[in-house]
């Protein structure tokens, strides 16, 4: 998440909810694993956009949204000042 400014290490508050805004960022549950992405609806689908340029965004059609869950609203952040 480098370019929305959260790095490893940091701390993310999450405001539990099970729907967030198009283009907002949140915790989400893919399979049994917790990420966090910019969520972007699609007509068909869910796509989980990084806020990191070296990698892919993950996107979820027909079916496979059903792996998808998300687990909270990304509200604030805390970061080391180094």
């Amino acid at each position: 998440m480098i370019n929305a400014r959260v790095y490893d290490g940091d701390v993310v508050c999450i405001k539990q909810q099970e729907r967030v805004e198009n283009g907002q960022i949140a915790a989400v549950l893919v399979n049994d694993e917790a990420t966090l992405k910019r969520v972007r609806y699609l007509q068909n689908g869910i796509a989980l956009w990084p806020e990191n340029p070296e990698y892919d965004p993950l996107v979820f059609t027909g079916d496979e949204v059903e792996r998808v869950r998300i687990l909270g609203l990304a509200t604030h952040f805390i970061s080391k000042i180094v």
